[in-house]
């Protein structure tokens, strides 16, 4: 019996079966459903590859504890933000050239001390109000103010409204290039100080569901083509560097721009697009030439030849800088290759100038560094290994920040490595006027600092002050830092960014098509002042 209603059940299952099968019923069975599904999601995943061949969304990382005011955001990981969503006068292409932006045309005075400045015609906020001088001004007298941007207004008296589109900027020293210094977002008067100020860009801030996002401008004046093309850009926030490559890598956010040698730097490992943004960010050697060795005029200008620096940047910075052989970007008009090249690396001609300098083998040199940039103690180890192959013992002296300024200021030091944020133009005043904010080591030269107003008035006489820079040894430029912009492929079709601007957006006119109505003004003479107080672009001396 038992034997007969197990058959019997085994025959009622195969009947079922057969029926469900005739009837046009499909049985899922465990092992079938999760065959079902495999394929299924490979079906799937195949269709969202294809997809991903044309990208459907772009974003963007930043940092909230930053904020995103321009004057006083400091962050590199917001910054791409606002060359969407803000215009400068001027932008500061990769080739350290003014293009403008903003600005229709300007005329300068004979006295190279005062501009008036024309604003393009029919520019809207993102709000949909007009641009006027008024929030030039505004904008400018912002970024006056400001640590990000205040040194490089040090030579301007006033910034004034003169009708609906004009401006005036009245200086107490001589500009030829006085464009290179308002690569400055311009937003509109009263938004100045918002954590998110109106700006003209391709995009605006739009908060939608409790997130931040970007949405495309739709009175943006521009005929041009914006970089990216989407009618939405995700912004997500982070709390930090290793959040911001997570996102980056997992394909949150499609672009970032990271200063790949800074301190809190981190390793990014996914497949991506890289371009380089430039920076005027200088690292240099300075020396004290009041006591020990580098009193010696011969000496410390010869330093320049026994520091390899396209080794040194490959090995320790990774690429992401540029060797500078003056005081000067090498991709700027103003450097001179010719010159340059007379203080390139020169093994025998340090040899030379040591031997010439009589050092007791006894002395040994050194060499201060502030310990909170691992990059800089490397490279600064780096070189007083050289120094001390080369025959000159040199020991490093790594310390606290604090510390670091005080040992500066004191003198207590025969040479120490420095950082300094130039502006556009690589004006030097601050290393030789009185009081200057990069002035150690009794590097104050009153010759000098006339050279840098020479060479202010009038980019020729800038030969003459790299020249007297070199020569005698006041300082030693080493390299410019640049920043790495990435973006996951296929994500953007061509990007070129430029200084402090990873989105170039200038509308492809030249310094020429906005000086194309140039006239001479006339002016009151400005009494200039007998002393200058400024602020400095400075990350650290």
């Amino acid at each position: 019996m038992e034997m007969g209603a197990v058959f019997l059940k085994r025959l009622l299952c195969i009947l079922l079966v057969c029926s469900l099968l005739l009837s046009g019923c499909t049985l899922n069975l465990p092992w079938q459903q999760e065959e079902e599904t495999t394929v299924e999601t490979e079906s799937h995943e195949n269709n969202l590859n294809q997809q991903n061949e044309i990208p459907k969304g772009f974003g963007l990382a930043y940092v909230p504890a930053y904020g995103f005011n321009p004057y006083s955001c400091n962050c590199i990981t917001n910054r791409p933000v606002f060359s969407l969503v803000y215009e400068p006068l001027f932008v500061l292409g990769s080739g350290f050239q003014p293009e403008p932006v903003l600005c229709e045309c300007f005329a300068v005075s004979e006295s190279g001390k005062t501009y008036v400045i024309t604003l393009c015609d029919g520019v809207r906020f993102s709000d949909g109000s007009a641009l006027s001088a008024r929030d030039a001004v505004a904008s400018l007298e912002a970024a006056r103010g400001s640590a990000y941007y205040g040194s490089r207004f040090s030579k301007v008296d006033s910034i004034s409204v003169l009708d609906e589109r004009s401006l005036e900027i009245r200086l107490n020293k001589a500009y030829e290039n006085l464009p290179l210094l308002l690569d400055v977002p311009i937003v509109k008067a009263g938004t100045e100080e918002s954590d998110r100020p109106v700006g003209t860009g391709a995009y605006a801030f739009s908060e939608e569901a409790g997130t931040l996002c970007l949405r495309r401008n739709r009175s943006w004046w521009q005929d041009s083509r914006a970089p990216v093309e989407y009618d939405r850009i995700e912004l997500s926030a982070c709390k930090d560097p290793t959040e911001v490559r997570d996102s980056f890598e997992f394909g949150k956010t499609s672009l970032v721009c990271a200063d790949l040698n800074a301190p809190n730097a981190v390793g990014y490992r996914c497949d991506y697009e890289l371009w380089d943004e430039p920076t005027t960010t200088l690292q240099y050697l300075g020396f004290n030439l009041t006591k020990g060795i580098f009193y010696k005029q011969g000496l410390r200008s010869a330093v320049t030849h026994i520091i390899d620096r396209e080794t040194l940047i490959a090995s320790v910075y990774k690429g992401f800088a540029e060797a500078a052989y003056l005081p000067c970007a090498p991709a700027s008009p103003l450097y001179d290759a010719e010159l340059a090249e007379t203080y390139s690396y020169d093994e025998e001609a340090f040899a030379e100038a040591l031997r010439d300098a009589a050092v007791s083998p006894e002395y040994v040199a050194a060499l201060l560094v502030c310990s909170s940039d691992p990059s800089r103690v490397e490279l600064a180890g780096r070189i007083a290994e050289a120094l001390t192959k080369a025959g000159l013992k040199t020991e490093l002296k790594t310390v606290d920040y604090d510390t670091y300024r005080y040992r500066l200021s004191a003198g207590q030091f025969d040479l120490f490595l420095g950082e300094a944020r130039l502006s556009g133009n690589f004006d030097l005043t601050e290393f030789f006027r009185a009081y200057g904010s990069l002035s150690y080591g009794g590097i104050r030269s009153a010759g000098m600092e006339q050279l840098c107003y020479d060479s202010l008035e009038n980019s020729g006489n800038c030969y003459d002050l790299y020249r007297g820079v070199m020569e005698n040894g006041y300082f030693c430029p080493l390299l410019f830092k640049s920043y790495a912009v990435m973006a996951n492929r296929g994500v953007i079709g061509s990007l070129q960014p430029a200084v402090d601007s990873a989105f170039h957006m200038a509308g492809g006119r030249t310094l020429a098509d906005a000086s194309a109505t140039y006239e001479e003004l006339t002016e009151e003479p400005t009494e200039e002042p007998t002393e200058e107080t400024q602020t400095t672009e400075v990350s650290e001396p």
